[in-house]
């Protein structure tokens, strides 16, 4: 990994634009950091679809001279703001045919993958530094996480079944979610986020980290490897796990076998953490309650898979993260790694070029 001193540049960092960027927020960044020279082509980045559309309309084509111009720019650069075109082999043609290129901001909190799908020598790694855009989903992601906690725990499926059969039933019980206990996998920001907000509604808040070490709110940290002995004293699981060789599978048949019956299971890191056969048997044989999924494993989700028709189950279009600020807060995250760069510090967010993430 380089040092910092090999990191810092001179006084003024040149950034190719790569991935689409409103025009107030070339403006911010200018402003933000005034030592950024920006390469900025509006002609040469696909429009956007809708906020946070980073791979842009794909019926985008770029003119002959204009893609010629567009990828000059990209080879003349310091850093890039994006995976060009969000291709990984895009990304590995600019790193081979750019000496100069030191860092690129990649637009996905797991933009991981990507440099990871670059294949990449470990030179060439060693070279360039890949930062993500994580942090910035946190509130929103945090936010659906507690919305699936709380559909889970106040019986939502049930609820909408009787409405739309016009069904007035007797009285029954609702489980408060104070004085329940959820248990967070991973403790990044995401993971941060989510325990805090568990924690004011009163939850007791179990997590699991790489590093084991505390994290406000969270009252008790255990390694991924002695999930065993809490599962089944957990009314609620939120998955923020990032997708690596390590994670792939890990939530097994082992896993939901371990939960308490009627658990809630929601999702919000990457969907390759599930064996999803095992999450399907859980949910039918009501292991697991409710199962609240912003990802799934094949994206999108296949149209005979059985989630789509189990009641139990929420499917979110790996959209909970999409904010109307999602874009100015990763401008601001940039314009603060831009600045670190050019005074020698460490950057955020640094990608993982062993596990990728």
């Amino acid at each position: 990994m380089p040092k910092l001193h090999d990191m810092r540049m001179n006084s003024h960092l040149r950034v190719a634009m790569a991935a689409p960027i409103r025009t107030e927020h070339v403006d911010l960044l200018r402003d933000l950091e005034p030592r950024l020279d920006l390469v900025y082509d509006p002609e040469a980045l696909p429009p956007m679809r809708f906020p946070a559309d980073f791979a842009g309309d794909p019926s985008f084509t770029r003119a002959v001279d204009v893609n010629a111009r567009w990828r000059a720019a990209l080879r003349e650069a310091d850093a890039l703001y994006g995976v060009p075109d969000a291709d990984s082999a895009l990304l590995a043609e600019m790193v081979r045919t750019n000496p100069r290129l030191r860092w690129v901001h990649t637009m996905a909190a797991g933009g991981g993958g990507q440099v990871r799908a670059a294949g990449l020598t470990n030179d060439e790694l060693r070279r360039v530094r890949f930062t993500t855009s994580a942090g910035v989903h946190g509130t929103s992601l945090a936010e659906f996480a507690l919305l699936g906690i709380l559909a889970g725990a106040k019986r939502l499926p049930r609820l909408a079944a009787d409405q739309r059969k016009h069904r007035w039933p007797d009285r029954w019980v609702m489980q408060p979610v104070a004085g329940s206990t959820v248990l967070v996998l991973g403790l990044g920001g995401i993971g941060a986020e989510i325990a805090r907000l568990c924690a004011a509604l009163g939850m007791r808040v179990i997590g699991t980290s790489r590093s084991g070490r505390p994290v406000e709110h969270v009252e008790e940290v255990v390694a991924i490897d002695a999930l065993g002995a809490v599962l089944p004293a957990v009314d609620a699981v939120v998955s923020t796990l990032p997708g690596t060789a390590v994670t792939e599978g890990l939530l097994d048949s082992d896993f939901f076998s371990g939960l308490r019956p009627g658990a809630t299971f929601v999702n919000v890191g990457r969907g390759t953490v599930v064996n999803e056969v095992a999450l399907i048997e859980a949910i039918q044989t009501e292991r697991v309650g409710y199962a609240a999924l912003d990802v799934v494993a094949v994206e999108p989700l296949p149209a005979g898979s059985p989630l789509w028709d189990m009641r139990q189950v929420l499917i979110s279009p790996h959209t909970a993260a999409l904010t109307v600020t999602e874009e100015e807060r990763i401008v601001r995250l940039f314009a603060d790694n831009a600045r670190r760069l050019l005074d020698g510090e460490s950057l955020r967010n640094v990608v993982d070029t062993v596990e990728f993430y």
